[in-house]
């Protein structure tokens, strides 16, 4: 058995008494209009782009194989409906713009 885990948060304090460590699965199908973990709601893996910290340096549009990162003008271009989510793009950017969130896990 497998699941897409995106964050585990340990000593956690909030949300009720005591210490707990929380396991926050991706794959949510609520989609509560409150909700504080937007990047749950989808059962893949995505990855989150903070374009403030791109240093325009192509890394990522060189080895995406789909073509969902590419460069303009105005600087780096991310479209989400090409990307699989294989995270060549977290591994070989250079500045931390990238993010993977997801990845696969076991119970064990």
């Amino acid at each position: 058995m497998t699941g897409v885990v995106f964050d585990i948060q340990r000593f956690s304090v909030h949300d009720g008494p005591g210490i707990r460590t929380t396991v926050f699965m991706k794959g949510c199908s609520l989609a509560c209009a409150w909700c504080h973990n937007p990047e749950s709601i989808s059962p893949r893996k995505e990855i989150q782009a903070y374009l403030y910290k791109c240093i325009g340096c192509g890394r990522c549009v060189e080895v995406c194989g789909t073509g969902a990162q590419s460069m303009s003008e105005l600087g780096r271009v991310y479209d989400r409906s090409l990307c699989t989510g294989c995270g060549r793009c977290v591994e070989s950017c250079y500045s931390g713009a990238l993010v993977q969130t997801g990845r696969d896990m076991t119970p064990a």
